[in-house]
């Protein structure tokens, strides 16, 4: 007897979480240095799943924790910097304070390693893109980096929208800083990847 009601507890509560499953319609992913991100997320209508996180860290330091999402997930760097699909790359920033001249610096570095051979249209997009940088990424800011097809790369740094870059010519080049020969960082490629 004493069996049986512990059966009926056990499936009980069973139900209970699978139902609370089902109404919230979300899930989240494995916890990474203390941030999890939903498995998948809605972009303009289209279903984006987490390709993989990643870490990047400089020494023992934590500088931030990143996600992809992709509608047609991809698990090559080539074909994601290539993929024009819907893409998003998350940043979540675990260190207390990165000034905004630090920023500007090292994301002009990568992308100029990254791509050597730019046209001067290129050039242009990427000054644009690094003037975005005017305040610091401090502990729990987010950048989001949202392409779409046919639209452009969407910036959105701790919060404020700072509007949208045309072209695939820049997307490719912004996606090269972490998935490029010349990454950011090597483990958090391969994390971002889902290795």
């Amino acid at each position: 007897m004493r069996y049986r009601t512990a059966v009926f507890i056990l499936a009980t509560l069973c139900l209970a979480v699978i139902a609370t499953a089902v109404i919230s319609g979300t899930s989240t992913a494995a916890e990474l240095a203390g941030i999890s991100m939903p498995d998948s997320i809605n972009i303009s209508g289209e279903n984006c799943v987490l390709v993989g996180q990643g870490l990047r860290k400089v020494l023992f330091i934590k500088i931030y924790v990143s996600g992809l999402y992709m509608a047609t997930p991809l698990h090559q760097a080539d074909a994601v910097i290539n993929s024009n699909q819907i893409k998003r790359l998350v940043v979540h920033w675990k260190y207390k304070n990165v000034s905004a001249k630090k920023l500007q610096k090292e994301y002009r570095e990568k992308l100029e390693e990254n791509t050597p051979d730019r046209s001067e249209e290129l050039n242009r997009k990427i000054d644009h893109f690094i003037s975005l940088f005017t305040k610091p990424a401090v502990k729990n800011d987010q950048f989001i980096y949202t392409y779409e097809p046919g639209k452009g790369t969407s910036i959105s740094l701790s919060g404020e929208n700072k509007g949208l870059i045309e072209g695939e010519d820049f997307m490719k080049a912004l996606f090269k800083v972490w998935f490029g020969e010349k990454p950011f960082d090597k483990n958090l490629k391969k994390g971002l990847l889902g290795g």
